[in-house]
């Protein structure tokens, strides 16, 4: 089976109210989030994340919904969207394996057949 379990830093710049505890429990309630850690002070959360069931676009999407202010600095949105993009195509990938090229039993067989 495949690796989905995913880990990623989210900056933000502004809160909703709470304390670390009730914000963490808010991202917990995502589907697919195993883990989340937010630091209030510093601006970071943490998550872990099964990428089966969520991306972090969607936790994204969540948070700003929840309140949260994520950090808009060019560094930021670079990252976030090579995040994005990469989750899209790892995603489209996960369950679509291309048959081996070397599928030995098949090359037999041809080659049987030629002689």
């Amino acid at each position: 089976m495949e690796e989905t379990l995913k880990h990623h830093h989210i900056k933000f710049k502004a809160i909703p109210v709470g304390t670390r505890a009730e914000l963490e429990d808010m991202l917990a309630k995502i589907k697919g989030v195993q883990k989340a850690v937010v630091d209030i002070d510093k601006g970071d959360a943490f998550v872990e994340y099964d990428l089966d069931e969520c991306t972090e676009e969607d936790i994204e999407d969540f948070m700003v919904d929840g309140g949260f202010m994520l950090d808009d600095s060019i560094m930021q949105r670079v990252k976030r969207g090579w995040i994005h993009y990469t989750e899209e195509n790892e995603k489209d990938n996960l369950h679509h394996r291309p048959k081996s090229c070397c599928d030995v039993d098949e090359i037999e067989r041809k080659r049987k057949d030629l002689k």
